[in-house]
C-alpha cells in the first residue's frame, strides 16, 4: 500500500470514528438535559465527556483526534440546535469540552502508565485528573457565560464543575471497569458475582422508594446496600451503584420529590447537596473497592507465591519440617515418606522422638533442652531415624527455634538430610585408612626386618646407628664440653658396635646345602639375641655378616658382649649339620667424638679383618 493511500485510509477511519461517536454523544447530551429537567443550564451530572474520556482511554493515541473532534462537534452542534442565538458561545462550549476531555486523557496517560481504577494509586490519579479537567472547564465556561450571557461566574462555575466532575466520577469508572470486567468475563468467584448482582438488583427498588417520597430523609438506607454491592462486585459494583443512584435521584429531583427536596433553599442548592451526596458516595465506594481490589491482588500474589513455594518444597529431596512447642510434627514435605517410609499424614501430630532410635534419644533431648532454655537458637546434630521396614537411617538435623513476640519458643523448623551414604562412605574411608596404616606398618616392619633371621635388616640397622650417632652428637653439643678422658682415648660411656661373620660359612653350604646353611644362620641369630644386652640391637647386614649396636657401651663392655656371643656361637649345636661347629670372628669399635656412620663401620670392619687374619674365632677391637 502506497503512503498516500495509507494516509487516506487513516483519515477515512478517523472521520468514521468522529461521525459515529458524535451522534452518540449528542444523544447523551440531550438525554442528560432532559433527565434533569433543566434545558437552560448544566445537568445534575454530565455523562458525555465521561463517555468520550472512556473511548479516549480505550483508543490508541493516533485516534485521539477523532474522539476530540467528536466531542467538539456534538457539544457545539447540540448547543446550536438548542439555542442558536450565539454561535460563538456554542463553539466555545465545544472547544471547552473537547479540551477538557483531552487534558484529563493526557493526565491519565502520563508515562504511558495503564489506568487501574481498582487500585488506590490508579484511583488517586483518576480523581486528580478529573478534578483538574473539571476545574479547567468550569473556569473557561463561567468566563464565556459571563461574557456572552452575563451569568454569575461563581454559580456557573460550580454548576459546571460539579456536573462534569460527577459525570467523570460516575460514568467513566462504570464504563472502564465494566469494559475490563466484560473482557475478563467479570473474573469473580461465582458466589461473589451472585451476591453482588442480587444486591445491585435490590438497590433499584430501595433507591426508588427512598427517592419517591419527600417526607423522611432516608438516603442513609442506601449506604449499606451500596457498600454490599461494592464488597461483592468491587469497582464495577461501586460505579454501577453510583450510576443507579444518579439516574433515579436526578429523575426524583426533576419530579420535585426525594429526600433532597427537604433541603431548605433554592433548586440550585438542592442540586448542589445531591451532587455532593453522589460525589462522596462514589469516592468512598471507589476507595473501598480499590482497597478490596488490592487485598484481592495481594491474596492472589500470596496464593501464587505459596503455590510456587510449595512446589519448590515438595521437589526438595531433603525433609523440610516444622514442630510445635511440644515437639510434634506440624509440617513435613513429601521427602519424609521417601526417607522413613511413613506417610506425612500418619506422622503429623506425632512426637519427633518417636522417630529417633532409643539409643540416641537422651542425646537429642539434651540438645533440644538447650534450645528451649534459650542457650542457643539453632543446632545441628547427627542421629538415627527408624524406618517403617525396621531399618535405620543416619540423618543430620538442622533445627532453628521459632519464638513468639515474648521470646518464648513455640516450636522449631528446619531440614533433615539423609546422610546414611555419607556415614557409610566415611566408615569405609576410615576402614580403608586403618587398613592402609596396617599395611604401611607391615611394609615398614618388613623393610626393617630380615626375612630369614627376623633380625633388623641392613637398612634398619644403619638407620638406627645413624640416629644413635646423631643423638650422641646432639647431647654432647648441649653440654658444650667433651670429657678429657675421651680426648685421651680412655674407655667412656658412649656407643659401640660389633661386626661379626661366620667362619668358613661357604663350606657349610657346600657340604650340607643351602637349606642347612639357612638353618645355621637362623641359629646364629637366636644365639646373638640371647647373648647381647636388653637394649642392644642385632642386625644382619647381608649373607653371613651380622652387626650388634650397643648404645651406651664402653669398649670393655662391648668386648665382654662380643666374647660372650663368640663363645655361645661356638657352643651351639646344629641338628641339620651333624658334627659341625660354627665359629664367628668379631670386630669391635667405639664411637669417638665427631665420627659418622661410615667411619665407625670402617673401624669395626678393620677390626673384623684383623680377627680373621689372627686365625678366626676371636675378637679384635679398633685401635
Amino acid at each position: 500500500m502506497t503512503p498516500a493511500r495509507s494516509r487516506l485510509r487513516h483519515w477515512a477511519l478517523m472521520a468514521g470514528i468522529t461521525l459515529a461517536l458524535a451522534p452518540l454523544l449528542s444523544a447523551t447530551i440531550l438525554g442528560s438535559l432532559a433527565l434533569g429537567g433543566w434545558t437552560d443550564g448544566p445537568a445534575v451530572f454530565w455523562p458525555p465527556n465521561a463517555i468520550a474520556l472512556c473511548v479516549l482511554m480505550l483508543s490508541p493515541r493516533t485516534r485521539w483526534p477523532a474522539v476530540i473532534a467528536a466531542v467538539f462537534l456534538s457539544s457545539s452542534g447540540t448547543d446550536l440546535a438548542l439555542d442558536g442565538r450565539i454561535w460563538a458561545l456554542s463553539l466555545g462550549y465545544g472547544l471547552i469540552n473537547a479540551s477538557q476531555v483531552y487534558i484529563v486523557g493526557r493526565l491519565l496517560s502520563v508515562r504511558r502508565q495503564s489506568l487501574d481504577l481498582e487500585s488506590l494509586a490508579g484511583l488517586g490519579r483518576f480523581v486528580i485528573a478529573a478534578l483538574a479537567g473539571s476545574l479547567w472547564g468550569a473556569i473557561w465556561a463561567s468566563l464565556a457565560a459571563a461574557f456572552w450571557l452575563g451569568d454569575p461566574i461563581i454559580t456557573t462555575a460550580h454548576d459546571w464543575f460539579l456536573s462534569d466532575l460527577l459525570g467523570l466520577l460516575i460514568v467513566t469508572p462504570t464504563l472502564l471497569i465494566g469494559w475490563t470486567a466484560w473482557r475478563r468475563s467479570l473474573s469473580l468467584p461465582p458466589r461473589d458475582l451472585k451476591n453482588g448482582m442480587l444486591a445491585l438488583v435490590a438497590l433499584v427498588p430501595v433507591a426508588a422508594f427512598v427517592f419517591a417520597q419527600a417526607r423522611w430523609p432516608l438516603s442513609f438506607m442506601l449506604v449499606p446496600l451500596v457498600m454490599h454491592v461494592t464488597y461483592w462486585l468491587r469497582g464495577f459494583g461501586a460505579a454501577a451503584a453510583a450510576c443507579i443512584l444518579a439516574i433515579i435521584g436526578t429523575v426524583a429531583l426533576g419530579m420535585d420529590t426525594g429526600p433532597f427536596v427537604l433541603v431548605r433553599g433554592s433548586d440550585q442548592e438542592r442540586v448542589l447537596v445531591f451532587q455532593l451526596f453522589l460525589a462522596l458516595t462514589i469516592l468512598s465506594e471507589l476507595a473501598l473497592a480499590a482497597v478490596l481490589g488490592e487485598r484481592d491482588r495481594f491474596s492472589a500474589r500470596l496464593r501464587r507465591s505459596e503455590r510456587e513455594f510449595r512446589t519448590v518444597v515438595d521437589a526438595v529431596s531433603d525433609v523440610i519440617y516444622r514442630t510445635d512447642g511440644r515437639g510434634r510434627w506440624t509440617f513435613l514435605n513429601p521427602a519424609w515418606e521417601t526417607m522413613t517410609g511413613f506417610s506425612t499424614a500418619e506422622s503429623l501430630g506425632q512426637s519427633y522422638l518417636s522417630q529417633v532410635v532409643p539409643e540416641d534419644r537422651d542425646t537429642v533431648l539434651a540438645r533440644a533442652r538447650g534450645m528451649d532454655t534459650g542457650l542457643f537458637d539453632s543446632l545441628r546434630m547427627q542421629l538415627r531415624f527408624r524406618r517403617r521396614d525396621g531399618g535405620q537411617r543416619w540423618v543430620e538435623v538442622n533445627a532453628h527455634a521459632l519464638r513468639d513476640a515474648a521470646g518464648v519458643v513455640t516450636g522449631t523448623a528446619g531440614t533433615i538430610v539423609d546422610i546414611s551414604d555419607r556415614v557409610a562412605l566415611a566408615a569405609h574411608a576410615d576402614e580403608a585408612r586403618r587398613r592402609a596404616e596396617r599395611e604401611a606398618e607391615a611394609a615398614r616392619l618388613l623393610a626393617a626386618t630380615d626375612e630369614l633371621t627376623g633380625l633388623a635388616s641392613r637398612r634398619a640397622f644403619l638407620d638406627l646407628l645413624g640416629r644413635a650417632l646423631a643423638d650422641r652428637a646432639g647431647k654432647a653439643g648441649e653440654e658444650g664440653v667433651v670429657r678429657a678422658d675421651a680426648m685421651r682415648g680412655r674407655d667412656q660411656p658412649g656407643l659401640a658396635i660389633a661386626l661379626f661373620d661366620l667362619d668358613y660359612f661357604k663350606q657349610v653350604n657346600d657340604r650340607f646345602g643351602h637349606l642347612a646353611g639357612d638353618d645355621v644362620l637362623r641359629a646364629i641369630a637366636r644365639v646373638a639375641r640371647r647373648s647381647v644386652r636388653d637394649n642392644d640391637v642385632v642386625g644382619r647386614l647381608g649373607g653371613e655378616e651380622f652387626a650388634v649396636l650397643m648404645p651406651g657401651a664402653t669398649l670393655a663392655q662391648a668386648v665382654a658382649v662380643g666374647e660372650r656371643l663368640r663363645a655361645a656361637c661356638a657352643a651351639e649345636v646344629h641338628p641339620s649339620c651333624p658334627g659341625l661347629t660354627v665359629t664367628v670372628s668379631l670386630g669391635v669399635a667405639v664411637a669417638q667424638p665427631g665420627i659418622d656412620t661410615t667411619g665407625l663401620l670402617r673401624e669395626a670392619d678393620a677390626a673384623l679383618y684383623a680377627a680373621k687374619n689372627a686365625g678366626r674365632n676371636c675378637l679384635r677391637s679398633a685401635a
